[in-house]
């Protein structure tokens, strides 16, 4: 049974009801759950800035955000500024820090090469004066935690997480349906008291959270 991402409380952010394209879920935390041009700009070599504007609005130089992006929607990431080529990698890559402050550890070519999602170019932001943006639109298999850093190896601080979710939260197995092996798939969470079995997000296990996914579950998606 594979899970959108490894914590209870990320659950708990895509269960709450929501109409928004982009949702702030605590400080430099940002779910954005439709496809949007992540326009990048840098502030020297210290950190990333994001921007980018939906019907929920604008979001305006945040540095290193941390960003969840649903499967099924294409996203564009486009550098702004000059130098500083940003790369997407697997989970692989080390990172050390916390939302808006990650930070590489390595500073070695191979092992960031090694990460970068393949093939590479299609995984790099090519800065001005020759744009060219990522475009990803990232499916269910894709589902985890990634980075995104810059290609240029002392430059370990323009650093961020990135996650890809499953919009179809009682999906639980990702496999594009919502049918009994969800169920089942829940059910087993709920007597191992499993931390993803805190469909409500208040560190408890109990009824409330068997209801609360009941609920998705017979919405479907």
């Amino acid at each position: 049974m594979r899970l959108s991402v490894p914590t209870a409380l990320t659950i708990a952010m895509f269960t709450s009801a929501t109409t928004a394209q982009t949702d702030m879920l605590r400080d430099h935390v940002y779910r954005v759950a439709s496809g949007v041009d992540f326009m990048i700009a840098n502030d020297s070599a210290l950190d990333f800035l994001y921007s980018w504007s939906d019907s929920s609005g604008d979001v305006v130089d945040v540095a290193d955000p941390t960003i969840f992006i649903a499967a099924g929607q294409t996203y564009t990431f486009s550098r702004t500024t000059e130098s500083h080529r940003l790369v997407i990698t697997n989970d692989t890559l080390e990172i050390t820090g916390t939302d808006g402050s990650y930070e590489r550890v390595t500073t070695e070519r191979n092992v960031l090469r090694a990460a970068t999602l393949q093939p590479e170019p299609d995984f790099t932001a090519f800065p001005p004066p020759s744009p060219d943006p990522i475009e990803w639109t990232p499916g269910l298999d894709d589902v985890g935690t990634y980075a995104y850093t810059c290609h240029i190896l002392s430059h370990v601080g323009m650093t961020g997480r990135l996650y890809v979710y499953n919009p179809c939260t009682p999906d639980l197995t990702n496999d594009g349906s919502v049918n009994t092996n969800d169920f089942f798939a829940y059910l087993a969470l709920y007597q191992s008291q499993d931390v993803f079995a805190d469909f409500t997000g208040d560190g408890l296990i109990n009824t409330n959270d068997f209801f609360a996914f009941l609920a998705a579950y017979q919405a479907a998606c």
